[in-house]
């Protein structure tokens, strides 16, 4: 028997997830869209607990058009409604909401000729998995502390004396593998703890997957992922919300030694699962580092990444 019912497991993931000060969560008019193609567009993936009308989004569309006038930038959506798409990035089947946003893109005209994506936080393991599942023609990948080896704690207690905050936390942890929890809640299914990696490989619902870590391996993963022109992975160095914070950058994590293991001595890079040996080898992946918490991004730095990343023209 589960110690929580579904219903409590998804109030308890509610009361966990930390207010980001990224943005507000604002209702705000639907964005206007360029219909211009001179530059290259660029499609946006929300984070946990956000929504694709929040004011953080439509900054982020307000710089990049200010440098690239007309510039078409599209944020991805799971319904058009703002509350209902925040609630289902805490709640759904993460391969359904991939398979989704698939259709989504591909009937956009005006992302026929490809695109930059941008990926904050849970966002970017999501637009990962798009971009080596679905056939669309993406340039540059940019993630901000995205969990792409997982996570192997919930989200850090404020307060370390706060036993009802650990207690929740081991509960669900307890929960991770059943069923009914890896196909309804989101942050569950890039669960992935080392020490019990057996258990991750037989029952993780979305991230085992993307990472090619199964025997049975996708050809297709490492083909589509490896056709990128930049995968550009930037960590927060104070980051408590993602654990391990070094997960940004595909780092894994040692649970004997208890410590992270580096980019290059992964079993994910050494064997090229999905293809990160070969982007890497053609200097194509970027490491970048914002020194604050999680999601905490100053207009400057999005700024020096629209300059670096974005704005190419697109040959039509």
């Amino acid at each position: 028997m589960l110690l929580l019912n579904l219903f409590n497991v998804q109030q308890t993931i509610l009361l966990l997830i930390p207010a980001t000060n990224f943005d507000v969560s604002t209702s705000f008019p639907e964005p206007v869209l360029s219909t211009t193609d001179t530059y290259r567009p660029v499609v946006i993936w929300h984070g946990l607990g956000d929504n694709y009308n929040t004011s953080g989004i439509h900054k982020v569309h307000e710089i990049l058009d200010s440098m690239y006038p007309g510039i078409f930038v599209y944020a991805v959506r799971l319904d058009d409604n703002p509350s209902s798409d925040e609630q289902k990035s805490f709640f759904g089947d993460a391969n359904k909401q991939i398979d989704e946003v698939c259709q989504q893109l591909r009937n956009i005209t005006e992302l026929l000729h490809g695109f930059d994506s941008i990926g904050f936080s849970q966002g970017g393991v999501f637009m990962r998995g798009l971009i080596e599942r679905c056939p669309l023609e993406v340039n540059n990948l940019i993630t901000f502390g995205s969990p792409h080896l997982g996570v192997l704690e919930l989200p850090l207690c404020k307060d370390r004396f706060d036993w009802l905050c650990k207690r929740r936390n081991a509960l669900l942890k307890k929960q991770v593998w059943h069923d009914s929890v890896q196909k309804r809640v989101i942050p569950a299914q890039y669960f992935r703890d080392p020490a019990n990696i057996d258990q991750y490989l037989e029952h993780s619902n979305y991230l085992a997957d993307i990472n090619n870590e199964r025997d049975e391996k996708n050809a297709t993963y490492k083909e589509n992922f490896s056709k990128l022109n930049k995968l550009v992975l930037v960590s927060f160095t104070e980051d408590t919300t993602l654990v391990p914070k070094e997960s940004s950058q595909f780092h894994d994590f040692d649970p004997e030694l208890k410590r992270s293991i580096p980019f290059l001595y992964t079993e994910l890079y050494k064997n090229d699962y999905i293809g990160l040996k070969t982007l890497y080898e053609k200097n194509s992946v970027d490491f970048l580092s914002i020194e604050a918490e999680h999601m905490h991004i100053d207009e400057d730095f999005i700024k020096n990444i629209a300059q670096e990343y974005l704005g190419g023209k697109l040959c039509t």
